[in-house]
């Protein structure tokens, strides 16, 4: 009886094994992490709003520093159109950092950022800081926008301290 418990354990644990090796070939690569930050920013300043929400994870959360959380991809929705409606919106990354969760299922994407806003009457304001936008591997197998993080940097000091 022995024999037979060791002999479903091993097999158990190989096809454990197996599929664990199916689960590899969906694993998030830096490559794909890039593309789907840079997708995003692009929609974003395209002014399509819609395209920009549909990347979102069921799940999402945005986390802005002054705004409330924005939870869910309608959400996230209404307030990109809001934004889109009253100002041209102008969203610049700098370089890059991605890490992949060592599962494979998480890739942290973080970057310097320029956000520029020109009103109806001109006036345009510039703010730098950092993102740090969290993809998730779907059930589907897509990439999605999880967590969705800005802080914004310190003003410069004056020159006179």
């Amino acid at each position: 009886m022995i024999k037979g418990t060791r002999a479903a354990l091993f097999c158990a644990l190989a096809a454990g094994s197996l599929l664990g090796g199916c689960e590899r070939h969906h694993r998030i690569e830096t490559a794909e992490v890039v593309q789907a930050a840079q997708t995003l920013v692009n929609d974003y300043n395209a002014g399509n709003a819609a395209a920009a929400a549909a990347q979102d994870a069921p799940d999402y959360v945005g986390i802005f520093h002054g705004t409330p959380n924005n939870v869910g991809p309608a959400a996230d929705l209404s307030q990109m159109k809001a934004e889109m409606a009253t100002a041209k919106l102008n969203w610049q990354i700098g370089k890059p950092k991605v890490t992949i969760a060592r599962a494979g299922d998480l890739g942290i994407f973080e970057a310097p950022y320029t956000f520029t806003v020109t009103d109806a009457k001109g006036a345009t304001t510039r703010e730098t800081g950092n993102w740090i936008a969290i993809f998730k591997r779907q059930k589907d197998g897509t990439l999605k926008l999880w967590r969705s993080i800005g802080s914004d940097a310190p003003s410069a000091k004056s020159a006179g301290g």
